[in-house]
């Protein structure tokens, strides 16, 4: 299953150039299991919709506005019936230790890192969490191989730069190692079923009422008080990088939620009232309205003076049609 050459082991490469890093990455492993499956469909199946509006995290901007679900990994692989939970290591060699057995096991590994220390990304800025995937490793040289979303071939990242990217204590993102493989993964027989079942999960997740930065309670939060947004010592960071996380840091477009109006539209194979409720067209006019929310925040933090005052209207409108979407869901489904 693996080529050999004295002390470098490369697993067969599967890797179609994607939007986001996670689905990209679990599209990756499943092809290397036998499945094809498109990139929106392994979002979709991720319950990868979220939105996430925290303050008072060190080495961030003053807010930190996310549209991305926590555990897309995790939900992907329980939905298909696989047990889950990401391997820590307290020590980095053993980190890579770990990453040289499962490669020797013929397993690909996905890993979360900073992208901050992968040479490749040349960042000046910290982002963690960030999904790639090691294929191989070169004992000689002390490298290892990886695919990265919209990257076409396999890239070289040293020990070295992989055991600080791996570690990464920022926010809500505990990097110790962080790496998960399996080595069996069969398509699920009930896939309408699965289907169903994430797409209500992730919307109770977004209108669940016990989390007050997460969700619709989010946004209300934002809503509330945007207006401080001009106070920040930041704001112009705080607008450029929620405009990028937005629209560019591998969304797909549209805060994600243009990737999910395709995975909406195929999931209409398995689940028809989708197409017939025109709930993908609505989730695309979601992703729309995210997108001009993104736009505006470019437009500000462009401008000397801090001025949100435009921003309130569209976080109104987008607020409204994420409800509306999500109670939706729940009234057919529940």
């Amino acid at each position: 299953m693996f080529k050999k050459l004295g002390t470098k082991k490369i697993l067969p490469f599967y890797h179609i150039p994607g939007r986001h890093c996670a689905s990209t990455s679990i599209r990756d492993i499943v092809a290397y299991h036998g499945i094809s499956m498109s990139e929106p469909m392994c979002f979709g199946i991720g319950q990868g919709l979220g939105i996430w509006y925290v303050k008072g995290i060190p080495n961030a901007p003053s807010i930190l506005f996310h549209l991305r679900s926590l555990d897309l990994e995790s939900c992907f692989f329980k939905n298909f019936n696989i047990p889950f939970e990401f391997e820590q290591f307290d020590n980095p060699n053993d980190a890579i230790m770990g990453l040289i057995q499962k490669i020797n096991q013929e397993i690909p590994v996905l890993v979360q890192t900073d992208i901050y220390y992968l040479p490749y990304f040349n960042s000046s800025t910290h982002f963690p969490g960030h999904a790639i995937v090691v294929w191989g490793y070169d004992l000689k040289n002390k490298t290892f191989f990886v695919s990265d979303t919209e990257r076409s071939r396999l890239v070289e990242v040293e020990f070295s730069a992989m055991k600080k990217a791996l570690y990464f204590p920022l926010g809500f993102f505990k990097g110790k190692g962080n790496q998960f493989g399996t080595k069996y993964l069969k398509l699920p027989q009930d896939m309408d079923e699965v289907i169903k079942k994430s797409i209500v999960k992730n919307s109770l997740n977004i209108l669940d009422p016990k989390i007050p930065y997460s969700g619709i309670l989010a946004l209300d939060s934002w809503i509330s008080e945007y207006e401080a947004w001009s106070n920040f010592k930041d704001w112009q960071w705080c607008s450029r990088f929620t405009y990028q996380i937005i629209e560019k840091r591998g969304t797909g477009g549209g805060g994600f939620r243009l990737m999910y109006s395709k995975f909406l539209r195929e999931a209409s194979h398995y689940l028809n009232i989708l197409k017939t409720r025109g709930l993908p067209d609505l989730m695309k006019q979601i992703g729309f309205k995210w997108r001009e929310i993104a736009y505006c925040l470019k437009d500000i933090s462009e401008k000397d003076i801090p001025d949100f005052r435009p921003l309130a209207p569209l976080l109104k409108k987008v607020r409204n049609i994420e409800y509306q979407y999500h109670s939706t869901i729940i009234d057919l489904f529940l």
